[in-house]
């Protein structure tokens, strides 16, 4: 019965060293030279990927017009709800709200905005703080709607903004999803020859070995700041040895992940 026992803690141990969440304080990231998003291609990937997810603005020719098509049905439903509202707000309250956000023609999606005194702070789409957009008022809010120009990275969008949740009743909504952490690093003693892919791209070489859990973004780990969800990553050590999986990223969480050979690829 004791050596059963010993046998479960020591399961459970290893299960919580392998994946763990550790709390993350923006200032330690702003810190950190280690966190892999800004000054690489995935994080300018990522980024991508949400702003065409947003505009429609896909290379593929046919998901391009498949998604148009499908944006101008959703325009045509957001204009007839406006259209036949009974009321409009005189003013939309302080808070974040959701809108639809459209160019009348390619895209018609939802963003979040941040309103303070009747007037449009933030602009953000893909739900994800990070992807805050630069943007200057056309005309102010008036009648649950208002007109912006929108900045993505040199193209400059004239959008229509419906407060279309507002309609009736003031609507707030959450704010937009704050950064999660992965932190991917390993006890085993050819740790430093250990690459990892995330998200089918390649972020190097884990660089060192640590016996006791390192910080996130501490040296000797690959640490990546991302969109909280799911994601998918890839590890390959020398010879056979190699991990893959899913690993889940949470807002203001840092996930320690270790690799070693309790759950590489058997």
């Amino acid at each position: 019965m004791k050596l059963s026992l010993q046998l479960i803690t020591l399961l459970i141990s290893t299960t919580i060293f392998s994946q763990n969440y550790i709390g993350i304080s923006q200032k330690t990231v702003i810190q950190q030279n280690n966190i892999n998003y800004s000054n690489n291609n995935f994080g300018l990937s990522m980024i991508a990927y949400e702003i065409s997810a947003f505009r429609n603005s896909w290379e593929n020719r046919r998901k391009r017009e498949e998604a148009v098509s499908k944006a101008q049905a959703q325009l045509s439903i957001v204009k007839k709800n406006y259209e036949n509202s009974k009321t409009y707000p005189e003013k939309i309250i302080d808070g974040w709200h959701l809108v639809m956000a459209t160019d009348n023609y390619n895209y018609c999606s939802p963003s979040k905005v941040l309103i303070k005194d009747n007037q449009i702070q933030k602009f953000v789409v893909g739900n994800w703080e990070k992807l805050s957009r630069p943007f200057n008022v056309l005309t102010p809010i008036s009648d649950g709607k208002a007109l912006i120009t929108l900045d993505f990275n040199g193209n400059t969008d004239t959008l229509e903004i419906y407060f279309i949740n507002d309609l009736s009743q003031p609507t707030i909504v959450d704010k937009p999803l704050s950064s999660g952490y992965i932190c991917f690093w390993s006890d085993l003693k050819k740790a430093d020859h250990i690459k990892i892919w995330f998200e089918k791209q390649y972020f190097g070489e884990i660089g060192q070995r640590h016996l006791d859990q390192p910080a996130c973004a501490e040296e000797g780990t690959i640490s990546i700041e991302v969109k909280p969800g799911i994601h998918f990553f890839k590890g390959a050590g020398r010879g056979s040895i190699a991990w893959e999986g899913q690993v889940e990223a949470k807002e203001n969480l840092c996930l320690s992940y270790v690799l070693n050979k309790e759950n590489r690829i058997k």
